[in-house]
């Protein structure tokens, strides 16, 4: 085999495994925008059994408030357990301990069939 047979394999192999990358990567690419496609669908499809719509409003904490009160006030059908929704007012709160000052400003989820 000269030199230049040698060189067109190497470059035919070279050709070949980036096309094979090049299907690779479009395959993954394909599978992930299907796979959030479906999820955001799924998110979709959640919301429309519960017929409502998740919306936001916020609040001034007043004396003697706690966490719990305001899931006892503010709680909707939406969230499977009271933790989980005081588990998401901290988090869009940005709270780390249990702890609310008098004065103090949440942003407080909730689940509405009306639209507003």
């Amino acid at each position: 085999m000269n030199r230049r047979e040698a060189f067109m394999r190497r470059r035919q192999q070279v050709t070949r495994q980036r096309i094979v990358v090049a299907a690779l990567t479009l395959l993954v690419v394909f599978c992930g925008t299907l796979l959030g496609s479906s999820m955001a669908s799924v998110r979709s499809e959640a919301s429309a059994e519960h017929g409502s719509i998740k919306y936001y409003t916020s609040i001034q904490i007043e004396q003697g408030d706690t966490l719990w009160s305001i899931a006892d006030t503010y709680l909707t059908a939406g969230y499977a357990t009271v933790q989980d929704y005081i588990d998401e007012v901290k988090e869009l709160n940005h709270l780390g301990p249990d702890e609310i000052h008098s004065g103090q400003y949440l942003t407080i989820p909730y689940y509405s069939d009306k639209i507003h």
